[in-house]
Order: structure tokens, then C-alpha cells, then sequence
């Protein structure tokens, strides 16, 4: 089995957010990525933006709904994950899909504001 590639983000991701909790703060919101590969669903990451001091966990949300659910290749998602794709045009190309609150999506651009050197 194959590690996908977004992994080492997600683990970047919840480094960033220990040394930036005023995060949670702002954003206010959980969300939910489904990494896809191959179509088919291969991981799913929380990103708890919600409950102090905020989180990044493999895995569904556990108790509360997600406000906003992403779902996104694991290629494309590191494409965005290093800005060499911005998630407007994602989403426009039908490589990001999203359900729930989309409004909220727009929140996360300080997790990829600093572009991951991975």
C-alpha cells in the first residue's frame, strides 16, 4: 500500500497550527478532506478550527458535523497544498469539490498562505 502524499502535509498542517492556535480563533469551523486516489476514497483528515486549541487528525470528524467537507485528489491537493494550483481554480476545474458551508473554505487560506517546503 502506497503512502499518498498529502500525508506529509497534513502533518505539516498540524505543526503550523501549534505555533499559530489564534487560528482556531478566527475560523471557527471544522473541516473535513476526503483524499481521493484512483477515485475512490483513500484517507480522510479533520481539521478542527472549532474547539480550541484546534486539531489535524486522520480519520472522520468524531461528534461533530463538519462545516465544510473538501474532497480532492491526493496530487491535487499537494498542487494546492505548495500554490502551484489555487483552490478557486480547482474547485472551477472540478478538481476540489465541496459540500456544506463553501463560504467557510475561503477561511483556510492562512493554513496555505505559507507555502509548504515539502
Amino acid at each position: 500500500m502506497s503512502q499518498l502524499k498529502s500525508e506529509a502535509y497534513f502533518e505539516e498542517m498540524a505543526g503550523r497550527l501549534k505555533d499559530n492556535a489564534a487560528l482556531a480563533d478566527q475560523v471557527k469551523a471544522i473541516f473535513e478532506w476526503q483524499i481521493q486516489k484512483d477515485g475512490k476514497t483513500a484517507a480522510v483528515w479533520t481539521l478542527d478550527l472549532k474547539n480550541k486549541p484546534g486539531s489535524v487528525k486522520k480519520g472522520e470528524s468524531q461528534g461533530e458535523k463538519p462545516g465544510c467537507t473538501m474532497i480532492v485528489d491526493d496530487e491535487d491537493f499537494v498542487l494546492i497544498a505548495t500554490g502551484k494550483l489555487k483552490p478557486q481554480e480547482a474547485f472551477m476545474k472540478g478538481k476540489l469539490k465541496l459540500k456544506g458551508n463553501i463560504m467557510l473554505s475561503q477561511k483556510l487560506s492562512g493554513l496555505f498562505q505559507q507555502q509548504s517546503k515539502l
